[in-house]
């Protein structure tokens, strides 16, 4: 039997984002990269669905690589850097970032203000021995020229957004801390409403199939690929046995509803 679902989000329209994920700890297993699977659901419901998502060490070269790499692909309209901001000397995606760039660091004085702030209610609370922002503070008001410094309301490390070269529509770097608490408040207040607003999002639609086995989709799916090639399909095995769901999704609504007719039309019938 199956059940037929739709779902908003975007597929494949001609502007897409990277998620860039920054951490050793990452990639060593000791963090679940929990912000880029969020990340990936909020844009999907944006202009700018997530074309890749990468993870790099905390090291200059590797950041600076990735991210020159997404500068210069063509319909790469966001890049979204997620880490790697904090005060310690592993936090090394602001200085790759302005190597990338091909600018300089520079100290933003309204940043270096606000932290100064915090740390004093941070001493005040006797969390902090000193008033005064140590030398790991100061380095999280030092940003690349050129930077735009968006409002952090839950930690010390300033979000920025960078424009990059464009001939067309305007492309942004967005550089956000690896914090998730700080991450979702931040693109939820900051980065969606500013700089992912506007155009539309396209449907997805999906069927959920009982006691079909997965293969018995391949024919099927190829005709329907052939036959429909501005939607793309694709099939996930659940949890439960004999169960799978057949996803699709387009950016051209008309042409998902005939893929989908046929779809639920020609599916294989579930084993007696």
């Amino acid at each position: 039997m199956e059940q037929l679902r739709c779902q908003k989000g975007c597929l494949n329209v001609t502007q897409a984002s990277w998620i860039v994920a920054i951490g050793d700890e990452v990639l060593s297993g000791h963090t679940l990269d929990t912000n880029s699977n969020w990340l990936a659901e909020r844009l999907r419901e944006t202009p700018f669905p997530v074309a890749r998502i990468i993870v790099v060490p905390d090291r200059d070269a590797e950041i600076e690589e990735v991210v020159s790499a997404a500068m210069d692909r063509s319909g790469v309209a966001r890049i979204f850097c997620c880490g790697g901001l904090g005060p310690t000397p592993d936090d090394r995606t602001v200085p790759a970032l302005a190597r990338a760039l091909g600018v300089a660091l520079v100290e933003d004085p309204a940043t270096m203000d606000r932290i100064r702030v915090r740390v004093r209610r941070l001493h005040e609370k006797g969390r902090v021995p000193s008033p005064d922002p140590n030398p790991g503070n100061r380095k999280m008001a030092l940003i690349p020229a050129g930077a735009m410094v968006l409002r952090n309301p839950v930690g010390m490390a300033p979000p920025l957004a960078i424009p990059l070269p464009s001939a067309a529509d305007q492309r942004w770097l967005l550089v956000l801390p690896g914090v998730p608490r700080e991450l979702r408040v931040i693109v939820d207040q900051e980065m969606i409403p500013s700089f992912c607003d506007g155009g539309r999002a396209v449907t997805y639609l999906e069927a959920q199939f009982q006691g079909v086995p997965e293969s018995q989709f391949f024919a099927l799916l190829s005709h329907l690929a052939e036959a429909h090639p501005a939607v793309r399909f694709g099939s996930y095995p659940q949890a439960q046995p004999g169960t799978v769901i057949i996803r699709a999704g387009s950016s051209e609504p008309t042409a998902l509803d005939r893929a989908m007719a046929e779809l639920l039309e020609r599916a294989p019938k579930p084993s007696l």
